[in-house]
């Protein structure tokens, strides 16, 4: 079962059909499944990189499959939504940006807790992983007011 950690929805059309990538810690990067993508896994040593080449090799997996594979939204637009089973696998994906200590700053979760909660010794509820969704969503919408006098 996936503990919806953190979701990022890129803006779509209402007619795209939007997919479910479940991201996870995989050695020193990370890997990434689509639900419902028979057979698709892309691993890549960071988030930036596999969502750079997640497109390009979802295609590439479509275009290999059988024609009574596929599924009608295969040949339309489509968007990814990324979702974490863990907080040990998002601070990992993000681990050049972010770190335990930041993420709990940005969150509003003491430090200790978070630290328990990325070495995997104690699992947030469903309400603290709620909270940590609200907070870094709060925190990326105060990032997108930003503007530099130039």
């Amino acid at each position: 079962m996936v503990a919806k950690s953190v979701t990022f929805v890129a803006s779509i059309n209402r007619n795209m059909k939007k997919l479910r990538v479940i991201v996870s810690k995989a050695g020193n990067g990370v890997s990434a499944h689509v639900e419902g993508v028979n057979g698709f896994i892309i691993v890549r040593n960071t988030i930036h990189q596999l969502k750079k080449d997640l497109p390009d090799g979802l295609k590439f997996h479509i275009e290999g499959l059988y024609e009574e594979e596929r599924e009608p939204w295969m040949e339309s637009g489509y968007a990814f939504e990324f979702l974490f089973p863990d907080i040990p696998s998002f601070v990992e994906a993000y681990s050049g940006l972010l770190n335990q200590s930041s993420l709990a700053r940005i969150v509003g979760i003491n430090t200790g807790q978070m630290r328990q909660y990325v070495s995997g010794t104690k699992r947030p509820t469903k309400r603290t992983l709620q909270k940590i969704e609200t907070g870094l969503k709060k925190y990326a919408g105060e990032l997108q007011t930003v503007s530099f006098n130039h």
